[in-house]
This record gives C-alpha cells, structure tokens and sequence, in this order.
C-alpha cells in the first residue's frame, strides 16, 4: 500500500473540514506514523503533565500537539495553555520544545521566549487539493536525521524565510543586537557594512532588518560551504573565519566579516552553532543545485527586493549563458564582477568538471 498516494488525499480532505477534537487526533496519529515512519509507541496521547494538572493532547519527540476543534474560536484557550505545556515539558527533560496547534484545517508552530509564546514560521491553512503541503509544513519540524537531500526547495523550506529555523533566529538576533548595537566595534561593522551598501546602490538602504538577514544568511552559507566538503566543527569561530575551508588548502573563499559580531556575547556563539546545526542536516556533499540563490530569494522579502533593485538569474539562463561564454572551460579563466549568490560562478565550475570528465 502506497499510503501517500492512496490515503494521504483522502486524510487531508477530512482534516482541512476541521472534523473535531477526536477525529483530528487520529488523523494526526497516522500522518505521523505512516507520513514520517513513527513507531506506534513514539506517538504518545493524552501525556499527563502532573505539576499543571493538565494533559498533552499529542507529544511526538520534542514536538507537543494542542489540538482544537475550531482555532478561530479558541486560540484564546492555546494562548492560555501551550505555553505551559512546552515549559512543563522542558523543565522535564532539560530540552527545548516546539507547539503546534491545529484544528486540522489550520497549523500553527509556537515556541517559548522568555516564557512567553511566540509564533515561528508562517501557518499552514491546507488545502485538500495539496495534501503534500501538509507534510511540507511539517517536516522541518519533525525531522531530526541528518543527510537530507540537498534540494533547493528543501533547503528553502527548513531554513527560508517561512521557515521554523529562520524565525527562532530573527527573533534571538534581534535580541543580541539590542544588547550589542553600542558596543564600539559592532558599532564600526554596522557602519562599514552600511557604507558599502550605499557605495554599491547610491542611496541609503542598510536597516537594521536587512543586517540582521545578511547576518543570518552569512552563517548558513558558511557552514554549507564547510558542509559541501565533509567538514564539520563543535566551534563557532571556525564556522565564521573560514578555518574550515583553510584546512581544505582553500584560502579567500570564506574569511572573517561584519557578520561575526555576534561572536561576542556567548548567547551568539550559540546560536551560530544552533543555525550551523540545522544547515548540516542536508547531505551537501552531493548538491546538485544552486541552494544558496534559492534560500538568498526567499529570505529577501518584495519589498526590499524592490527598493534593493535586486533580480535573479534563473537557472537554465545562466547555465546557457555560461555554455555560451565559456568556449574552453578546460583553459579559460572567468570572472564575474556583478556575483550575488554566484549562479553564474557555480554554472562555470559545473561547466568545468563535466569538460574534465570527457576529457
């Protein structure tokens, strides 16, 4: 039995009818189970949580489930009880924990800062035409192995802008930078980088917004450069200075930049390592795509986009562009004065391997 293909439809029909507390219960039971391979044992339900006299509806390994009958008559009642269901469980198991409340229709991740709940990543409202959108939304939440494929859209996904990762590290950046903003050399990279963007686009366009997603960014595209070539590291330091790569003979590639002021305050330092963490779940050693453009895209909202004067290059045309350009890739050098995410750079060294191969 192919339970995506035969039963998954049929299961997201009946979960976007918002069909009451108890059926979504077993619904959610059997996308855990047969969607993400759970065992019958590691979906537990109504987990008692003794020092709130309350109960979990569903806990799946750090993961715990409140569920409705209908969200938009009692958000009230999950605004009131998640956040001490996630702190019970934490307190528990010393682990951080993650909130989804659902009415089968609609899905919401929540998480505890501060104590106090915040939202993480964008609802999912579903659709029964894409039931494949529930398992989608879900995935970067469930998922703790490791070697995923390496397919843009995946990436985007688990660490776009919509993504579970992406919110938690907005928010913990934000906090860090109202803690460091006025120290004098996070002061002088926030202004470095600000003159530059200026130099580069001739007006004004460096928020703090904007920093902060560069920041975030940088982290993720240093640690899957380090990832692509096996390497893997417990130090923040050596994710952000390119010791890494340096112990691979490649030198200039990634160094130290604007982007590692957060190593001064060891909140920072860990939440590198936390972001480091969910960029080595992919098994880049076999990427095939330009994952860095796809994430770069998402992370930059229209707007921004807009004012930033900003268009990307897809894929096919820069790869025939490249085929175009490069007549002798065995023995031309190329440069790309105007590289972004480097889609044309990354054609030219596919270009390149596929000449040496035949050659």
């Amino acid at each position: 039995m192919n339970w995506r293909r035969d039963d998954l439809p049929k299961t997201a029909a009946t979960l976007a009818s918002r069909p009451g507390h108890d059926n979504v219960r077993v619904l959610l039971a059997d996308v855990l189970r047969y969607g993400f391979q759970a065992e019958w044992d590691d979906v537990r339900q109504e987990v008692r949580a003794p020092r709130i006299a309350g109960r979990l509806d569903t806990l799946f390994g750090a993961t715990v489930f409140e569920i409705k009958s209908d969200l938009r008559r009692e958000r009230g009642d999950v605004e009131a009880r998640l956040p001490d269901y996630l702190a019970d469980r934490e307190r528990e198991t010393g682990r951080r924990f993650l909130g989804i409340a659902t009415d089968g229709r609609t899905w919401e991740a929540y998480e505890l800062r501060d104590g106090v709940l915040a939202p993480l990543g964008k609802p999912l409202d579903l659709d029964p035409a894409h039931p494949e959108s529930l398992l989608a939304w879900l995935e970067p939440a469930l998922a703790d192995r490791d070697d995923l494929p390496p397919d843009p859209r995946a990436v985007q996904r688990a660490l776009g802008r919509d993504s579970f990762a992406f919110s938690h590290a907005r928010a913990a950046l934000a906090a860090l930078w109202d803690k460091l903003r006025d120290h004098p050399e996070v002061a002088l990279k926030r202004q470095l980088w600000d003159g530059l963007l200026r130099e580069v686009y001739g007006q004004p366009v460096g928020s703090d917004a904007l920093f902060l997603q560069h920041t975030y960014l940088t982290i993720v595209a240093k640690t899957i450069a380090a990832r692509a070539l096996g390497e893997e590291t417990d130090r923040a330091e050596d994710v952000l200075s390119g010791k890494l790569l340096e112990q691979q003979g490649i030198f200039g590639a990634v160094e130290g930049d604007f982007f590692d002021w957060v190593l001064l305050d060891p909140t920072g330092t860990a939440l590198v390592l936390q972001i480091a963490r969910q960029a080595t779940r992919f098994h880049l050693q076999d990427v095939q795509a330009d994952v860095l453009k796809a994430l770069y895209e998402s992370l930059i909202d229209p707007d921004q986009r807009h004012d930033l004067g900003e268009y990307y290059t897809p894929d096919w045309l820069a790869a025939k562009a490249v085929r175009a350009a490069v007549a002798k890739p065995l023995g031309d050098r190329v440069l790309d004065p105007a590289c972004g995410s480097g889609t044309f750079l990354f054609h030219a060294v596919r270009h390149l391997l596929a000449a040496a191969k035949d050659a």
